[in-house]
């Protein structure tokens, strides 16, 4: 399957980086992050439009997520070094997936607001209002795709949940404290469940779900914080 991707050069043999955003959403969330000079030592950046968004299939929603961050692992090369992997949102467990998965394509990753806590990821009403006859016909359809996604997510979670003992890669979580959209409570529960070794909570103080835009500087120091530069 074909995905669409937007990529910048870096310096020869520096680390890639794959940048993964939420629901909806395409790859223009990560624009700024793809030409910024605060990331001297990366090689090739690349920001993906997920399936079903942007132009890779409009709709064509890949709601298994481990499907999904396998076929996002095929834009890392087999040949080159591994890759720095950062996801906001729901990229968040697409990033933990390919980490645990692929730990030979990936040096490290950087969730920034992930939404990986299965009980704090329940579909909320307006999702579910979302999901009726009348809303499918009213709703743009970005949202109709993403409220697919959403609507399986819980469970999607709760396979995930089984699998944070197996991840053997860092793992930056970059979390805004007054956060509306994924509970600040989520770095709690990775404290509970991902290997201590491997894990680093971010808390980011006065900010909401994109502090990906209103405080990027916390995320450009959480991925050069990895251990994974030449």
């Amino acid at each position: 399957r074909s995905l669409q991707v937007v990529e910048m050069p870096g310096i020869e043999g520096g680390t890639p980086i794959l940048f993964v955003h939420g629901s909806p959403g395409d790859w223009q969330a990560w624009a700024r992050y793809l030409d910024t000079a605060d990331l001297p030592r990366a090689g090739a950046r690349r920001a993906v439009d997920r399936p079903g968004f942007g132009g890779s299939g409009p709709g064509r929603v890949i709601t298994d997520l481990r499907a999904q961050a396998a076929l996002l692992a095929g834009l890392i090369a087999d040949d080159g070094p591994p890759a720095v992997v950062v996801g906001h949102s729901l990229g968040g467990p697409l990033v933990a997936w390919m980490a645990i998965d692929f730990p030979e394509k990936v040096c490290g990753a950087v969730m920034v607001a992930g939404s990986v806590a299965p009980e704090l990821e329940a579909p909320r009403w307006y999702n579910r209002l979302a999901d009726t006859r009348l809303a499918r016909w009213l709703l743009p359809d970005a949202l109709l795709w993403s409220n697919h996604e959403i609507m399986s997510l819980q469970a999607e979670l709760r396979l995930l949940d089984a699998h944070w003992p197996a991840l053997q890669r860092p793992l930056m979580a970059v979390q805004g404290m007054d956060d509306a959209l994924v509970d600040p409570k989520t770095l709690d529960y990775l404290k509970s469940r991902v290997p201590a070794p491997w894990l680093t909570a971010v808390p980011v103080f006065d900010q909401g779900h994109f502090v990906l835009w209103k405080a990027p500087a916390s995320v450009i120091d959480a991925i050069v914080s990895l251990p994974c530069w030449p």
